[in-house]
This record gives C-alpha cells, sequence and structure tokens, in this order.
C-alpha cells in the first residue's frame, strides 16, 4: 500500500505544475510576438537567434553549440549551413586541431546577433515593466536562483 504524499507535498506538486504551464506559455508568447520581427529585421528565426548568440558568446565548435542547445549535430550543421549562406558566419580549420571546425560571425553577423539581441530584450523588457521595480528584482532573483546562477552570466 502506497502512503499518500503530504499536504505540502501534493501543494508543491500543484506549484510546480503551475510553473511549467506558466514557463510554457510564456516562451509560446514570446516566440509568437518576437518570430515575425526577427525574420522581417533580420532574416532569422529563433534557433538561429540563439546558435548566433552562442557563437558570439564564444561556442565556436558545432559541437559545442550542440550541446548548448540540446540539439543534434545534424540540426546544428543544417542551420550553421544556412547561417553561412546568409554571409553571417564563416567556417574555417581550428589552428588548434584541424580535425575540428571553427565558427566565426562575419561582421553581418556580429551586427544581426547584436541588433537582434537589442530587439530581443526590448520585448522581454516591455513585459518585465509590467512588474513594479521591487516585484521585478524580487522576480529576477528567485529566477536566478532557480536556474542556478552559478552558470549564468548576464552580458
Amino acid at each position: 500500500m502506497t502512503k499518500a504524499p503530504s499536504p505540502e507535498r501534493e501543494k508543491l506538486a500543484e506549484q510546480a505544475a503551475f510553473y511549467l504551464r506558466s514557463l510554457r506559455h510564456l516562451q509560446q508568447d514570446f516566440m509568437r510576438q518576437l518570430e515575425p520581427i526577427l525574420a522581417e529585421q533580420y532574416g532569422i528565426d529563433f534557433r538561429v537567434y540563439f546558435i548566433i548568440k552562442h557563437i558570439e558568446m564564444g561556442a565556436v565548435h558545432p559541437g559545442a553549440i550542440s550541446k548548448a542547445l540540446h540539439l543534434p549535430n545534424s540540426v546544428i550543421t543544417r542551420h550553421l549551413d544556412q547561417i553561412v549562406e546568409r554571409g553571417l558566419l564563416e567556417r574555417s580549420l581550428d589552428t588548434d586541431d584541424s580535425r575540428r571546425i571553427k565558427l566565426t560571425l562575419t561582421k553581418e553577423g556580429e551586427r544581426v546577433a547584436r541588433e537582434a539581441h537589442r530587439t530581443t530584450c526590448g520585448i522581454v523588457g516591455e513585459r518585465l515593466e509590467r512588474l513594479a521595480p521591487a516585484r521585478r528584482e524580487a522576480f529576477l532573483a528567485a529566477l536566478s536562483e532557480l536556474a542556478d546562477a552559478s552558470e549564468i552570466s548576464p552580458r
């Protein structure tokens, strides 16, 4: 016979389910709002945005991007091909290990990464402005704690 969970555990499970639903809804809402803007202004989608941001932050090998984004190498390779075709990215042999490919954003790729990031942060910032400053700070502190802030560095 299985022991029934305590009321505290049941409440925590309900809160976790609410958190997951809310997080998914927020993500979908941002994607619906940002996808057309990223496509129209920069000719990219969300996956490309995250790939070029990872390259900009120092992930210069396809395997590192695949690992960071939890996407198969084949998916990353397809996206990298598209990014190269758009003139945002260059591939070259890694001078430290000629078996590896090194990724470098072109000047245009740097511009798109910078401006798309500014646009994305602006839209997310508008949503955060809905919270009073003290509540926003508390929310971001709690989010940072949940996300294990030791692995996240603000840019």
